[in-house]
């Protein structure tokens, strides 16, 4: 009865009974008591990497969400097409959102007081954060590539421009662009809600700078490449578009 009115009632794997394993919620396979603060550090360490996936995610949703809108309520051509769109959420952000998922636990996790029970893993922090703060810069830096590449090349509002026209092939894969080197910063955001990128660690989850790595090597693929522009109807972005992708990348990052 004890363990089972406990919070969390918790029996020895070794010397407790059957009876008393089935009722607890936890059991100490080892009969240590200092098993259960590592139980507790790497429980915390889960639930706070779900969180950090979903924010990694949900920015990056926004920045695909706000080019449909801007085709449905303005005089612009499409900014990224649905296959675009795929390439980002299966094929350049794949790697570094498992890398979120294996971050080790925070040091001051642990010094943290527990948290509620009802407490939800969406909450109105990690929300805001992805959706009215990360996630609009994020688009707003997918939207001014789109429209560098589009005004440059002679555009005007309200022209209509073929699906196949070298001049939107461009745009669009500088929208697509722009969006794989934002979350190439904004994976480096989303290791903390706490700390900067710096005190963190720009290395030590190799997972994660393989998945960066990936995201470059797949863009130029998506940019410079037959094979790439043939799946992905792309086109190559001007040189000095890069510049301003960098640019747009560290100011998310010193905002944050």
């Amino acid at each position: 009865p004890a363990l089972k009115c406990a919070h969390i009632g918790i029996a020895m794997g070794i010397t407790g009974t059957d009876v008393a394993k089935q009722a607890a919620d936890m059991v100490l396979i080892d009969d240590n008591f200092a098993s259960i603060v590592s139980a507790v550090e790497e429980g915390r360490a889960v639930f706070e990497n779900i969180r950090k996936f979903l924010t990694y995610v949900l920015v990056h949703n926004v920045a695909e969400l706000v080019p449909y809108l801007a085709f449905a309520l303005f005089r612009i051509p499409l900014p990224l097409t649905p296959i675009q769109a795929l390439s980002i959420d299966m094929g350049t952000d794949s790697l570094t959102a498992l890398g979120l998922g294996v971050e080790r636990s925070d040091p001051q996790d642990m010094r943290l007081p527990p948290r509620p029970q009802t407490e939800k893993l969406l909450n109105w922090s990690l929300a805001s954060r992805a959706y009215l703060f990360l996630g609009p810069i994020e688009a707003a830096a997918a939207m001014a590539a789109f429209f560098f590449v589009l005004l440059g090349g002679g555009w005007s509002y309200g022209q209509n421009l073929a699906s196949n026209d070298p001049l939107y092939l461009s745009a669009t894969t500088a929208c697509l662009s722009a969006i794989i080197v934002m979350q190439i910063f904004n994976v480096f955001l989303c290791r903390s809600s706490k700390r900067s990128v710096f005190s963190t660690g720009l290395f030590d989850n190799r997972l994660i700078v393989w998945g960066v790595m990936l995201e470059i090597f797949l863009a130029l693929v998506i940019n410079y490449t037959p094979v790439g522009n043939w799946l992905l109807d792309t086109a190559p972005v001007p040189g000095k578009l890069w510049l301003l992708l960098i640019a747009s990348g560290a100011g998310m990052l010193t905002l944050e």
